[in-house]
């Protein structure tokens, strides 16, 4: 991040502290942070699948879920008014949610067992 680079959470920081979302999109923004942290814990504690090839597949699943969350974001910040803001804020929930579960189920994949911390859902 020294040379310029954008923290990997810089956008689902933008939509928790957005005024145009509602809790929907706060709830999946949540997930999305809550699976990608118990993922990097699991890759930190060096766990087997790990490796350098765990990245490249990181990427190659996880890669453009991450990218169309973050242009449905652009999109949302983009529309002019809140008409033309509500298809783009359902385009970011299909997004988010596309995402949480990518990385959850590349994590599960791995044997790594996430957990969805979704607020008023009766199971845990």
């Amino acid at each position: 991040m020294l040379d310029g680079e954008e923290h990997w959470n810089a956008v689902p920081a933008e939509i928790l502290l957005s005024r145009k979302v509602g809790a929907l999109h706060v709830k999946l923004v949540g997930d999305l942070i809550s699976v990608t942290a118990q993922l990097d814990l699991a890759a930190r504690s060096r766990r087997p699948g790990f490796a350098l090839d765990g990245i490249v597949d990181y990427e190659e699943q996880v890669g453009p879920l991450e990218e169309a969350y973050r242009a449905a974001w652009q999109a949302v910040e983009a529309a002019p008014d809140r008409e033309r803001r509500v298809p783009e804020l359902d385009r970011l929930a299909t997004a988010l949610t596309a995402a949480v579960e990518g990385v959850a189920g590349f994590a599960r994949q791995r044997g790594v067992e996430v957990r969805l911390y979704r607020f008023g859902d009766t199971e845990r």
